[in-house]
């Protein structure tokens, strides 16, 4: 194109595409309307996005939850396994080749004869199977013995205590005769009777209502439900003094167990705590899980100095004043969740566990101070890989951000390695809280028997005759002979040979 040489032909050329330019400035300006219209739509598409990203995020982790809470039961949960729909596995790998039964070593129940019977009964031929003479003086050959274990014919035996007075010969003084302290009205019933009802009621998990039928059946006495009440109200103070020796015991240990326990009274959500070792065990109930449980009177928690060996429950490291050891059967069970859903630390971190359970002579030694750091390093290494493998928080809105079950794990065993460590540092620290489980475990069982407590008096008389109970059985003594003893005021025998 060929511009023009004069000026007013270039001015004209100009205000022609000056007119262009104003005929193309409304599209333009619909060309900008439409492109922030669209820059709109794609920011409020994006948006959209990212909040959808986040659901599918949200709705991935909830359906991982919902699998493993299918997939749960006692092997990778704290589920008991009575709730199991199969057998199982065991937490830990049992010994190939080991026999079924009882083991070397075990003492069994096999019935034997006794040195002295109670009664004997002879048996002979009256007359003689060849010509029928009758046994005169014949001298009898003992050929064999069989001896019956079985119980006598139950019934009540009646003692009558009778206080007589006399007149002193000498000095005319009258004297009369006292009842015993146990003996306070005119008909009751003895001792030995109350521990019975107590035992039954509280030990054995026994309802009220068949108690008394029992009672009537063996017995032929008509015991009132307000009767073996009162017996147990009885009993709970008469052991007011036997559970004070008791946590006295335990706060002396080097080590004890605790753990708890979600009951019923009535509709109301109670806690049963547990604290214990192979030889004492202490049980209370309170209306709380946590802290506040611990800082009541009950517990012996808030003074305990030594080792307390529990679960990772955030209350328990809420005190300072004792050294803290996490039980390794918990944990395993929860790496053994997240082996199942294809988590690669899990695995790596349950391999080394049970390694380090197995080196430490399944947790009854330690391993060697030289050997120490190493492990310690070892396990931070597992630690950083699974940083890498789970996925961080999701925020949201409102609240804490989102994490994975993995990730909770993983913030505990970062937060409380020495904790979860400790039985490979210190010999006397055990690998697992069993201890705590098993003597916890009976009120689970009163539980599916009774459905829940009547009242809190009945739930605090179950839980201090339970941790009676449980102690002079793991001290080997006789719970009833023990327990008549503190209810006739005596001092018991396991607190006089245990010591």
């Amino acid at each position: 194109m060929e511009l023009p040489n004069d000026i007013s032909s270039c001015h004209r050329i100009i205000r022609e595409l000056v007119g262009v330019l104003e005929g193309l400035k409304p599209q333009l300006e619909g060309y900008v309307q439409q492109i922030d219209s669209q820059r709109q739509q794609i920011e409020s598409q994006r948006q959209q996005i990212e909040s959808q990203h986040n659901q599918i995020v949200q709705l991935e982790l909830r359906v991982k939850e919902l699998e493993s809470q299918l997939k749960g039961n006692s092997r990778n949960s704290s589920r008991p396994p009575s709730s199991d729909s199969f057998r199982a596995k065991a937490a830990f790998p049992r010994t190939p080749g080991g026999k079924i039964g009882g083991k070397f070593g075990h003492d069994g129940g096999t019935l034997k004869m006794v040195g002295k019977a109670d009664f004997i009964v002879e048996h002979k031929a009256a007359v003689c199977a060849h010509c029928g003479k009758t046994h005169f003086q014949e001298p009898l050959t003992l050929r064999g013995r069989r001896q019956v274990f079985d119980i006598p014919v139950p019934k009540i035996e009646v003692t009558e205590h009778r206080v007589l007075d006399w007149v002193c010969c000498g000095c005319a003084h009258e004297n009369r005769g006292q009842f015993p302290n146990t003996v306070t009205a005119s008909a009751q019933y003895g001792l030995r009777l109350q521990a019975t009802g107590v035992l039954f009621n509280n030990a054995y998990n026994i309802p009220r209502n068949k108690v008394q039928l029992i009672f009537n059946d063996l017995f032929g006495v008509n015991v009132n439900e307000s009767t073996l009440q009162a017996h147990c109200e009885s009993a709970f103070i008469r052991l007011e003094t036997e559970e004070t020796y008791i946590k006295n015991q335990l706060l002396q240990s080097e080590k004890v167990h605790f753990d708890e326990s979600g009951i019923y009274v009535g509709k109301a959500r109670f806690w049963e705590h547990v604290a214990s070792n192979e030889r004492f065990t202490h049980l209370f109930v309170h209306t709380k899980r946590g802290e506040k449980a611990h800082r009541d009177g009950q517990s012996i928690l808030l003074d305990y100095q030594n080792w307390a060996v529990h679960d990772c429950w955030a209350s328990y490291f809420l005190f300072k004043g004792c050294k803290h050891a996490v039980c390794g059967a918990h944990l395993l069970r929860e790496l053994t969740a997240l082996i199942e859903n294809g988590s690669l630390w899990a695995k790596k971190c349950h391999q080394m566990l049970l390694d380090l359970y197995e080196r430490t002579e399944k947790g009854l030694s330690c391993l060697p101070k030289k050997e120490h750091a190493a492990v310690f390093r070892d396990f931070q290494k597992i630690l950083k890989q699974a940083h890498k493998e789970e996925p961080q928080p999701l925020q949201r809105p409102r609240g804490k951000p989102k994490k994975s079950k993995g990730r909770n794990l993983l913030d505990r065993l970062q937060k409380h390695t020495s904790a979860v460590l400790a039985f490979v540092v210190h010999k006397e620290v055990p690998f697992t809280n069993n201890q705590a489980e098993r003597d916890i475990r009976p009120t689970k069982t009163k539980m599916k028997v009774s459905g829940c407590f009547r009242t809190i008096e009945g739930a605090n008389i179950y839980a201090r005759v339970q941790g009676f109970v449980s102690t002079v059985r793991k001290l080997q003594f006789n719970p009833f002979k023990e327990l008549y003893t503190v209810l006739s005021g005596g001092i018991p025998d396991y607190r006089l040979k245990s010591c």
